[in-house]
């Protein structure tokens, strides 16, 4: 999150709609994107959210020791390839760097001293490694005015991945997966537990790329990409619904590896539930309601298994710590900002992960760990289990039960908030998860009269990670920084912090198009002195959105200044 806002709201309309002109369009683009990327036309809306594919491999090469400019590669010497980039500096020297690379990429150890003394680390990347027609595909999108067309618009499509999601007009409703997603040698993008197409044979080596791979002897090298006729893709399915929120795109049928840094489904799944509570349709209102619920899915499951260790001696020493247990339980799972069962539920949930890792992790591990979806699904199952090692505290001579450290993780919890925010009625989520937008210049200069004029206000906001609102925060800022010694970890009234999530909502009923409803995160101007530089700020916050004007009469009677510019 930062200032300005990552999107641009923006339309495209030519006057007489053509093949020559054909664009009547509106959505929101990057600044300096002439396209609407996100939006709708007359005909079709479409929205995105991100697939997360595995689209990169390190290659540890092999430097020829007869010539250091070369480098060794199927029992071949080759030379590295060289270019000289000048990066230019206002106000000192220019920096030159040499960039080497090999057929696998780039050296990525001449620019990050944390591997000057490795072998050299070569990134083989889509997004580098292919020219990418993205840009044109949003043109085409803009102008589409079927599913076909819309699919068909993906053909040149490389980076990055999303899921796309369509409506249209008609009554239909479609999914399109596009990208470039490698196919890796020796199977590399077929699991051992998956049936295989011809292009990608089984085999028994790891195949997801998940570790630096062997350079010099071609055997990972990628062998082409997914094709794209066999890319996901779904238009009107049966039970009439298209849910996309970061949970895996595919099933354990699919034959090719896409990726497995998925989300759990929580939220997809929570959004499936919503949509099915409406069946007879629902209002751009109810769809505004969708996107700003703050349930957390993994709590359904987790807290009844904490209230289930009680007789085994889950008895929190503290009264701090038995009044977060208490909140916990009465809890009803949402996240608004006065809620009191959230806050303690986020605090607990933070502590208990800690309790099971830190000790049999390490701090330099456990900082990527912890506050996962990866540690979210680890404690569910360990809670199902409540004799396992894990729970057992390696630093002392006796063996801890589930109950007591859960007991002690919650006293500890307790403490750090009646630490932080003293009376325990204000430990709310609102007080402890704010945003702060923050421009990226002066605005994070260090100087506390430029941050303050160009950055804005922290304000509370509702949500969390995990849930459809979905909030994003950093529980490794809690933990010191392996890479950098003077990092001061922060303490829980700053771990909940939010430093990404929604960047905009876009609401549109397609027999109502200039009823759509849409909100970025900050503002349409980039200019502190504008009034509109982060007026937003305050709807984005509250799930409030603005209209979305898109025929000529709703433009014309919405304007409020115009500027034209003539060749």
């Amino acid at each position: 999150y930062g200032l300005p806002s990552v999107w641009f709201m923006n339309g495209l309309h030519c006057r007489t709609v053509s093949a020559d002109c054909p664009y009547d369009v509106v959505g929101v683009s990057f600044p300096g994107a002439p396209a609407v990327i996100l939006g709708h036309n007359a005909r079709i809306a479409w929205g995105a959210t991100n697939v997360g594919p595995d689209t990169e491999d390190l290659f540890r090469e092999t430097v020829d020791p007869k010539d250091s400019t070369h480098y060794l590669y199927k029992g071949q010497s080759l030379p590295f390839e060289t270019r000289t980039e000048t990066i230019h500096v206002a106000g000192a020297a220019d920096v030159t760097l040499t960039v080497r690379s090999t057929v696998h990429g780039s050296i990525l150890s001449d620019v990050d001293p944390r591997l000057k003394d490795q072998p050299p680390l070569a990134l083989e990347w889509t997004t580098t490694k292919e020219v990418d027609g993205a840009l044109g595909t949003f043109f085409r999108i803009d102008a589409a005015g079927s599913f076909a067309e819309f699919k068909a618009a993906f053909d040149t499509y490389g980076s990055p991945s999303q899921n796309f999601v369509y409506a249209d007009v008609d009554g239909h409703i479609g999914y399109v997966l596009p990208g470039l997603i490698p196919i890796r040698a020796n199977g590399g993008s077929c699991l051992p537990d998956r049936r295989c197409a011809a292009t990608a044979p089984r085999a028994a080596v790891p195949t997801t790329g998940d570790r630096v791979r062997d350079g010099a002897s071609g055997t990972f090298d990628w062998t082409g990409y997914i094709p794209r006729d066999q890319l996901p893709w779904q238009l009107d399915p049966p039970s009439g619904i298209i849910a996309s929120a970061n949970n895996a795109a595919v099933d354990a049928s699919y034959p090719y590896f896409l990726g497995d840094d998925w989300d759990p489904g929580y939220r997809a799944a929570r959004i499936v539930q919503l949509l099915q509570q409406k069946p007879t349709g629902l209002t751009v209102a109810d769809m505004g309601a969708i996107q700003t619920d703050t349930h957390v899915g993994r709590a359904d499951s987790i807290v009844p298994k904490i209230a289930a260790l009680r007789p085994a001696g889950l008895a929190p020493a503290t009264t701090d710590g038995r009044l977060l247990l208490d909140r916990i339980l009465a809890w009803d799972g949402t996240c608004g900002t006065d809620s009191l069962g959230c806050a303690a539920y986020m605090t607990a949930e933070l502590e208990i992960e800690r309790t099971i890792v830190d000790g049999r992790l390490g701090l330099g591990i456990a900082r990527d760990y912890v506050g996962t979806p990866y540690a979210w699904q680890s404690l569910a199952w360990l809670l199902d289990h409540a004799s396992n090692a894990w729970w057992d505290d390696p630093g002392t001579a006796g063996k801890e039960t589930a109950a007591q450290r859960i007991s002690a993780a919650l006293d500890r919890a307790g403490g750090e908030l009646r630490a932080a925010y003293g009376d325990s009625a204000t430990w709310t989520w609102g007080r402890m998860h704010t945003v702060t937008f923050r421009e990226d210049t002066l605005g994070s200069s260090g100087i506390g009269v430029l941050e303050w004029y160009f950055d804005a206000s922290t304000i509370p906001v509702a949500g969390a990670s995990g849930a459809v609102d979905n909030t994003y925060y950093q529980e490794r800022r809690a933990y010191p920084d392996p890479a950098d010694p003077t990092y001061v970890p922060v303490g829980i009234d700053h771990v909940f912090d939010i430093t990404n999530g929604p960047s905009y909502r876009l609401a549109v009923d397609m027999a109502d198009l200039d009823g759509a409803r849409i909100v970025i995160t900050t503002g349409q101007s980039g200019n502190p002195l504008d009034r509109h530089y982060a007026d937003l700020i305050p709807k984005w916050a509250s799930g409030a959105t603005v209209p979305l004007p898109f025929s000529r009469s709703a433009i014309d009677g919405s304007t409020v200044a115009r500027l034209t510019l003539s060749p």
